[in-house]
């Protein structure tokens, strides 16, 4: 059930890396709990991951829980720089 979510939640961790580099004031209060909430979701992904048949959704999960800690790294360091 958790890879028919896969596709939105990797599209979404796209978009909130392009939006942080590209430093929208509209997503900059959401970066870090967008970020962590994709996190904590890729994590559950792989957890329900059980069959041979889900090991390609569980490297998705994974890239894009690296995706997730990317943009959270953003975040925080364009917190702290400006």
């Amino acid at each position: 059930m958790m890879r028919k979510f896969l596709g939105p939640v990797i599209v979404l961790a796209c978009l909130l890396i392009v939006a942080e580099l590209l430093d929208l004031s509209a997503v900059r209060p959401f970066g870090a709990i967008l970020s962590i909430a994709g996190m904590a979701f890729c994590l559950l992904s792989r957890m329900s991951a059980r069959s041979k048949d889900d090991r390609q959704h569980d490297r998705a999960a994974r890239l894009t829980f690296w995706l997730y800690a990317a943009a959270l790294g953003i975040w925080l360091f364009l917190m702290f720089v400006k």
